[in-house]
């Protein structure tokens, strides 16, 4: 049976807190406008301008978080789906959801880590949609989506290969300053079943799209050593004193 450790992810209370936020905030111009036209505010000018420009901050502010909510709950989703997709896994693995990982200057939080008696593998996941296309060299990719009205957007993110390039040398560098000395590999999941890849990626580059792919791959995952359960619980340990979950 997986032994899962679970640390804090950041970003559900932040969307939770961004969620209440709207709603005071998609509420208030409402209340506003009521107030404005029931003490006849209008007949002030200086009054009435001011409840307009609070009633213009106001919704201004709400389409502002209205994008910043959808970026974060968007990830929140994918990492969701990835728990979901890791728990039909069988066997004795240790499961790290949300591990912040710190080595000296280098600092971040992997969305999984595996460990497991083929290796050490992080999974980095991402919930974009759309097309998403790129190289591995690129500093940035891009995400195209189209719409049914026609409509086209492209959007730069970051190379999510380059991002784990830097998590596993922290991993790495945790490790063996604790001298124990493993293979670490890397998967790049692409959770939103309407994403669509065009990346031109080296042959030790990961990726997978949908749950079925991503589960075929951590089945058959073989980084050419084995480990054994102390040396797994060893391992795990050290990643648990690091992190402090």
């Amino acid at each position: 049976m997986n032994k899962i450790i679970r640390g804090r992810n950041a970003n559900t209370k932040k969307v939770k807190t961004l969620f209440i936020a709207q709603v005071v905030l998609g509420v208030m111009p409402v209340l506003l406008l009521i107030l404005f036209v029931w003490k006849k505010m209008y007949q002030t000018p200086i009054v009435g301008t001011v409840f307009i420009i609070l009633i213009f901050l106001c919704n201004l502010a709400y389409a502002f978080l209205a994008r910043w909510y959808a970026v974060l709950h968007s990830g929140v989703k994918g990492e969701r789906r990835l728990f979901r997709t890791v728990k039909k896994l069988h066997g004795t693995n240790i499961v790290f959801h949300n591990l912040p990982v710190r080595y000296k200057r280098g600092r971040s939080e992997l969305d999984m880590l595996i460990v497991c008696h083929s290796g050490v593998l992080i999974i980095e996941v991402k919930n974009h949609s759309g097309t998403i296309s790129g190289s591995w060299k690129d500093d940035k990719w891009t995400q195209r989506k189209h719409y049914r009205d026609g409509k086209v957007t492209e959007t730069m993110m970051d190379n999510p290969i380059k991002q784990m390039r830097r998590q596993r040398d922290i991993v790495k560098s945790i490790l063996t300053a604790a001298e124990e000395n493993v293979w670490i590999d890397s998967v790049l999941y692409f959770s939103s079943p309407n994403a669509k890849l065009k990346l031109s990626l080296r042959e030790n580059d990961y990726v997978c799209c949908e749950s079925a792919e991503l589960l075929d791959f951590l089945r058959s995952y073989d980084s050419g050593e084995t480990l054994s359960k102390t040396r797994m619980e060893r391992i795990a340990q050290i990643l648990r004193d690091s992190s402090g979950v």
